[in-house]
């Protein structure tokens, strides 16, 4: 008899989960037609969902936590393909859709950062972007990307010529100029949204936001 009711009792568990299961499914399907049709620009769009959040998000007025990550979002402004990676949380169900409280990585190709650096013989290498400077390429100098009054730039960390390395501080304050002019770029935010901190990889360059009570519709900027 007690063998029936544990077999039972597991057949009704795995009903739940299974019907919980679907019911993450349709509400992850319903996220990813959200985004889709607030962010026309994405493409390669996927939605998780905490298991847990499953009941919660189909009774309230409000889905509680959402990760979304878009491989594709070409920038309205001058079509510059970037990565995101949303982390949403307390996102109404009533239109407009706002979002209470939201985290955005925004990453920029290699490729496109090497473009745009204005420098020659450009790679990235660990977080730091590196370029040869001097006559033939002696020298060497590695640069940090920094973020400040709207504007994305480089500056210098280290600097070596013919192997041997040369603290930032010591070199003229002209040359750390030079190089933040030379690698200036425009950044402008959705409103409501700031910088947290920009960052380079091998993926390139990431830049991360946050805000609250954001629309997904006017998540957009220009780099």
């Amino acid at each position: 008899m007690k063998t029936k009711i544990i077999v039972a009792a597991s057949a009704t568990t795995l009903l739940i989960l299974g019907g919980l299961l679907e019911v993450q499914q349709y509400v992850s399907s319903q996220i990813t037609s959200g985004v889709e049709r607030e962010m026309p620009n994405a493409s390669g769009i996927s939605v998780s969902i905490p298991f847990a959040d499953v009941l919660g998000n189909i009774t309230s007025d409000s889905i509680k936590s959402v990760n979304i990550n878009i491989e594709s979002f070409a920038l309205k402004e001058n079509g510059t393909e970037t990565s995101l990676d949303i982390s949403a949380s307390n996102i109404s169900k009533a239109k407009p859709n706002l979002v209470g409280s939201l985290e955005v990585t925004a990453t920029v190709p290699v490729s496109t950062i090497v473009e745009s650096s204005g420098f020659d013989d450009v790679q990235i290498v660990g977080n730091t972007l590196e370029v040869s400077i001097g006559a033939g390429g002696l020298g060497t100098a590695a640069l940090i990307p920094k973020y400040s009054d709207s504007q994305l730039y480089f500056e210098l960390q280290s600097f070596s010529i013919l192997g041997n390395e040369i603290s930032a501080s010591s070199l003229p304050a002209d040359l750390q100029n030079e190089i933040k002019s030379k690698s200036q770029i425009s950044l402008t935010l959705p409103n409501g949204l700031k910088i947290e901190s920009v960052s380079l990889s091998s993926k390139g360059l990431s830049v991360k936001m946050s805000g609250s009570n954001i629309q997904l519709s006017n998540l957009d900027f220009s780099i």
